[in-house]
């Protein structure tokens, strides 16, 4: 069987052969929009739901942060959420190059880990790259679960949490 891929980028001839995988049936693989994306993550939350359920009232609850100047500048900010069985993810934290050093990333790190307690979190997990903040969150108490060598080339992806 031969499947026709719709993707931006283009595979060799277009197609690809799945024949392992199919029997009798034609499949379209294409790339994904918004909606599609969010259909997916959905039915992979119900499927985990159903196996585990959840210990919060809504899935997912953004706990997100930022710090501005008195001109309303963003000098530093931090994505959070906190999913399904009070779960804390950090997705992204960045502080402004002129103001790393002066205790912004302590101020909000410290606050979502107020909010988290509050909201009855007990762990928080991030991911963080060998020339980002290893040791900023080792100081804060956080430890390395796992590690990706090679994550860009020559350098390694770190996995880290904390128990709250």
């Amino acid at each position: 069987m031969r499947i026709k891929a719709t993707s931006k980028s283009k595979l060799k001839d277009g197609e690809m052969d799945l024949k392992r995988f199919t029997k009798e049936n034609n499949y379209t693989v294409s790339g994904c929009n918004g909606s599609d994306k969010a259909f997916l993550v959905d039915k992979l939350v119900d499927y985990n739901l159903s196996q585990v359920p959840a210990t919060q009232e809504e899935n997912f609850i953004d706990l997100s942060r930022k710090v501005l100047s008195e001109d309303g500048k963003i000098l530093a900010g931090i994505i959070v959420r906190m999913y399904c069985w009070r779960c804390i993810y950090i997705d992204t934290f960045w502080i402004d190059e002129s103001m790393r050093g002066e205790g912004l990333g302590t101020l909000l790190l410290e606050e979502v880990e107020r909010v988290a307690k509050e909201n009855g979190s007990h762990l928080i997990h991030l991911d963080t790259f060998d020339f980002q903040a290893k040791d900023f969150y080792l100081a804060h108490g956080y430890s390395v679960f796992g590690e990706l060598e090679d994550c860009p080339k020559g350098h390694t992806r770190y996995f880290m949490s904390k128990v709250l």
